[in-house]
């Protein structure tokens, strides 16, 4: 069972950096594999979305210029035929004018059905830059 569980583990890795490619280019045909219809995601503002709003998102990316879309400080852990992936993203490009440079952390839910492996959800938190506390009497 081991064995299994980290041969889906480092599946997903590379599934996660075929994602990344396909993200970074804006591969609408690749993303609409790697997506799940029934996808749900938590956006860095709260709202949760589905897959006809990720495409929607996708079709707005395609003016953007990307000049950094890099994923690293992995953590991956499987569940049977689930798979958490969990890292942090470096954005940098310019989107309708303007600059974007940006982290986040975000966790995949990888789902394997019917032999093929699958986003089903995402959450995306913005790693904000650490802000100086003033303290009064001080």
């Amino acid at each position: 069972m081991d064995e299994m569980k980290g041969a889906f583990e480092l599946e997903v890795i590379k599934l996660e950096e075929e994602l990344r490619q396909a993200e970074m280019s804006v591969q609408v045909e690749a993303l609409e594999r790697f997506y799940a219809d029934d996808i749900m995601v938590t956006a860095p503002i709260g709202c949760v979305v589905g897959k006809s709003q990720i495409r929607d998102e996708i079709n707005r990316a395609r003016t953007a210029r990307v000049e950094l879309y890099e994923k690293d400080d992995f953590q991956v852990r499987a569940f049977g035929e689930t798979v958490v992936a969990s890292f942090r993203l470096t954005v940098k490009g310019q989107h309708e004018g303007v600059n974007i440079s940006q982290q986040f952390r975000l966790s995949d839910v990888w789902l394997r059905r019917g032999g093929e492996w699958q986003v089903v959800s995402r959450h995306t938190a913005i790693i904000a830059a650490p802000q100086a506390i003033t303290v009064e009497g001080s």
